[in-house]
């Protein structure tokens, strides 16, 4: 039976019920016939489903088991078929996929897509992952196993196992090609696996024309698969499938059918004809993905190679093979003599309307477009459209095409096919009977009709009786020479462009920025920031704004030596800070621009040498330099989340200094994404409103410390008591709150109290709190002690919480003292009247930054000092130098310079 057979016989059957079993059958007479033939396959869907054909494309990714098997031939684009994910290393960012590509060998993995382009695998060879996906923006891994019987398991997929186990050595894949890829997942670029898509060329296939046993001329063997040869001849195609693509004695697609039965001569003509160059290229080529399984049968694969070739499927006692799309050779001519005029005739030169188009449109599937179906030119005859009357249209999609001018040719060759209307069922005499054969091309010569070319599309023999003897039955349909004309039509393929890509935002819109002040949370304070801001975007993929923001880089210079000394002046780096440097030339060897170094060695305000780690070796210099240098510290980068518009920063924000800045965007989906050049801003002063009453204020705070020392002396005394009460022993004694050691000289201390205390006097109730902790330890006429105590008081008379520290010593009845006070409430208890305080007592008061180069703020001896200072406004009577030479009296308005 052959393949085409019954689709025409199903749809015959359905519609008229009058066609018999043919012997063989044509794509150019299944064409021609629009209402029974492609019109029926592809536009009467509602009344014969079609069946799924094999393809060259496989576009989504396949999961599960017990799938159909499938071998790809030609050229083809598949997504595969996963069937193993591992993730190993840190985080799990190190994740393997492993593809079947096809039940069978492949030759190469050509190309594959990656965000919606080729990429080619190249690069220097990784002995575990293969070659990496060139010019991409992540680290993407692919390693082809071409599926051979001997191949062995994967070093890699075994080691990497997470766990142990789950890939072993038994898991070599005999006979599968498949693509191990190994994804370094990234946070911006590849947050989850790349969806693998894969150009391949497919199995190696015999050809008997390069087998010097068969009649061929070369080392092609059946029996041999390590002498096949990757090709795209869709009759080479179509051969392998007929007898069966084995693994080992398994076979994997195809129908087994014996060598005997494929005569090699018509084979061979058939493979010439898709081999000859027209154009640029062979006449036919194909790709298809040939499957084997449930619900899938071997008309399913071969059915798109034969009309990738406009081929005729021949089935008759010498064998089965096909006849491919070309112009043939008249195997005979008959006249009005030759038809025998007791049987049965019928001819017509044109075709009713049902069975006519005028107008086509198709499908192939584009490379170029990642083997999707793509359109190709609609073709439309406007003499016959006139003729017709009416747009009689039909769309053949090309499954296994995919070459553009191959697919134009088919679309070309059915459309001239289908105007040659010409159909006959005669009987002619049986002396012909050796030469019409199905498929054939013969011509009739009439006296009456003219003189026609047809091809046999059905070909039996009638019965022995008393009119003649096996009477040859022939159903015919006109062809001509012109309908495989190469040179009839340009080829003009139609690659649907897909929309372009969206106009994506590079930058944010108006950006800039501005030196400001900000207000100082409670008080009339302002300190120096800086604020950005931009336009909104219509981009809605833009997720948020990173703004990096750093000193002006300072002029430095760089000593060539042992260890390099970098001159910066006032430079305020403390050793392990982080810097960067910076040149319009070149740095000399041992330092580069642009990349981290830490200080290693302060040695002056404006000097240190440099190391490349924290706390490394000292870089020593050599070589040449060139250009100006410049140095800056680390940046801070600060982000603002959409649909925020403006961001204002003060961390690391200095008044009266010049910042430079820029930013970049961040996208979701993610994509590459710059930061822009840098640009600067200035930044105000600082402005503090200082207006203290410092006379009344010493008065007032010397007075409060003399009742606070008084009423701690009552905590003194309790402490002196314990320690009195104590045995003269040289252990300890405890109690519920105190411990005290005495000897004959000596005496140490230390109590907790707790106290809650209410008090009714006379209606006026009061509450008060307290918890004490003091520490005392005396030898003779020498003593030192230390307390902590927080009260809280309310009731009548002030509400006030106070928390108190401590320490006195003293040397017979002369002592000194420093503590502080922290202190609030309202004084009587009055909403309206306010008060905190902190307050500190000490003969000298300190500010340090814990390094060795100096102290900020002191107090001592009645004087404030301050090694450097960031003043706003200024309210002074007197300025003047430490020796009194240089003196601005501001409230007298003079200023004098004198020399000693």
């Amino acid at each position: 039976m052959g393949f085409l057979v019954p689709l025409f016989v199903s749809i015959g059957s359905a519609i008229t019920g009058a066609f018999s079993l043919l012997g063989g059958s044509t794509i150019l007479a299944g064409l021609a016939r629009f209402g029974l033939g492609l019109a029926a396959k592809y536009a009467l869907g509602a009344l014969l489903a079609p069946k799924p054909q094999s393809q060259a494309s496989q576009l989504d990714t396949t999961y599960g088991e017990d799938l159909a098997r499938s071998v790809a031939m030609g050229k083809v684009g598949t997504a595969g078929h996963l069937i193993y994910r591992n993730a190993y290393g840190s985080g799990n960012r190190r994740v393997q996929d492993v593809y079947i590509l096809s039940n069978f060998q492949i030759n190469a993995i050509t190309r594959v897509r990656y965000k919606g382009e080729w990429k080619t695998l190249g690069g220097t060879e990784d002995a575990t992952k293969g070659f990496r996906i060139q010019g991409i923006d992540s680290e993407v891994w692919v390693k082809l196993y071409k599926g051979t019987m001997s191949q062995t398991a994967d070093a890699g997929l075994i080691a990497r196992a997470n766990p142990v186990g789950r890939w072993t050595t038994n898991h070599r894949g005999a006979g599968i090609a498949y693509a191990i890829v190994t994804n370094v997942l990234n946070r911006e670029h590849l947050t989850t696996p790349w969806e693998a898509f894969f150009e391949i060329q497919g199995a190696p296939l015999y050809d008997w024309r390069l087998d010097s046993t068969v009649g061929g001329s070369g080392s092609h063997r059946w029996s041999d698969q390590t002498t096949w040869a990757f090709t795209e001849n869709p009759m080479l195609m179509a051969y392998a499938l007929e007898r069966g693509i084995f693994n080992g004695t398994e076979m994997m697609v195809g129908k087994g059918t014996n060598a005997s039965r494929l005569p090699l001569s018509y084979w061979t003509l058939a493979a010439n004809v898709c081999d000859e160059v027209v154009g640029s290229g062979a006449r036919y080529s194909a790709g298809l993905i040939a499957a084997a399984g449930s619900g899938v049968t071997h008309d399913q694969n071969m059915q798109p190679l034969l009309e990738a070739s406009a081929s005729t499927w021949v089935e008759g006692a010498s064998g089965e093979y096909p006849i491919a799309g070309a112009a043939q050779s008249i195997a005979m001519t008959f006249t009005d003599d030759d038809i025998m005029v007791d049987e049965p005739f019928r001819f017509s030169v044109k075709r009713t309307k049902s069975e006519l188009i005028n107008t086509l449109s198709g499908t192939y599937l584009e490379p170029d477009n990642f083997y999707a179906q793509t359109p190709m030119a609609i073709r439309i005859d406007a003499s016959a459209l006139a003729e017709d009357g009416e747009r009689l249209a039909v769309s053949v999609p090309y499954a296994a095409v995919n070459r553009s001018d191959v697919a134009d040719r088919l679309a070309d060759i059915a459309f001239k096919a289908s105007r040659y209307q010409g159909n006959a069922e005669i009987v002619i005499h049986p002396k012909y009977l050796a030469d019409a054969n199905a498929g054939r091309w013969v011509q009739w010569t009439s006296a009456e009709y003219g003189t026609f070319v047809f091809q046999i599309l059905e070909k039996r023999l009638g019965p022995l009786g008393d009119k003649a003897a096996r009477n040859i039955y022939l159903t015919l349909q006109q062809v001509d020479d012109a309908i495989f004309d190469a040179s009839a039509y340009v080829t003009v393929p139609v690659l649907t462009d897909p929309p372009g890509d969206p106009d994506y935002a590079s930058s944010a819109s108006n950006f800039g920025a501005i030196g400001v002040q900000i207000q100082t949370a409670g008080s009339t304070d302002r300190k120096a920031a800086i604020r950005f801001s931009w336009d909104p975007f219509d981009d809605v993929t833009v997720t948020a704004v990173a703004v990096e923001y750093r000193p002006e880089a300072v002029g430095v210079t760089v000593s060539i030596a042992s260890p390099g000394v970098i001159t910066w002046p006032n430079h305020n780096l403390s050793a392990g800070d982080l810097f960067y440097l910076a040149t319009t030339g070149a740095l000399p060897t041992g330092m580069t621009p642009d990349s981290p170094m830490y200080v290693k060695t302060v040695l002056t305000s404006g000097t240190f040498t440099a190391s490349l780690t924290p706390g490394g070796a000292a870089i020593v210099t050599t070589g040449t330099q060139s250009g100006v240098h410049s140095g800056y510290v680390s940046s801070i980068v600060k982000r603002a989340e959409m649909p925020v518009q403006v961001l204002t920063v003060s961390e690391g924000v200095l008044p009266s200094k010049t910042y430079e800045y820029r930013h970049r965007i961040i996208t979701s989906p993610p994509r590459a994404t710059f930061f822009t050049a840098w640009g600067q801003v200035s930044t105000p002063a600082d402005v503090f409103d200082v207006s203290v009453g410092l006379a009344q204020t010493q008065a007032d705070i010397r007075n409060f410390l003399a009742g606070l020392s008084l009423g701690l002396q009552d905590v003194r005394d309790k402490l002196a008591q314990v320690a009195a009460a104590a045995t003269e022993n040289a252990g300890r004694q405890v109690s519920d709150n105190s411990v005290a050691v005495r000897t004959a000289r000596a005496n140490a201390a230390a109590f907790t109290e707790l106290s809650a205390e209410i008090t009714d006097l006379d209606g006026q109730i009061t509450a008060v709190a307290s918890a004490v902790t003091a520490v005392q330890a005396s030898v003779d006429t020498v003593s030192a002690d230390g307390l902590f105590q927080i009260v809280a008081t309310a009731g009548t008379g002030d509400v006030v919480s106070r928390m108190v520290a401590q320490v006195r010593a003293s040397v017979g009845s002369v002592w000194v003292d420093a503590g502080w006070v922290i202190e609030a409430g309202f004084t009587g208890g009055n909403p309206a009247a306010p008060f905190s305080n902190f307050i500190i007592n000490a003969g000298k008061f300190v500010v340090t930054d814990g390094t060795n180069t100096g102290t900020p703020l002191t107090f001592s001896g009645g004087v404030l000092k301050s090694l450097v200072a960031n003043i706003g406004t200024v309210t002074a009577g007197l300025l003047q130098s430490a020796d009194g030479s240089v003196k601005l009296d501001l409230n007298n308005g003079f200023f004098s310079i004198s020399v000693p």
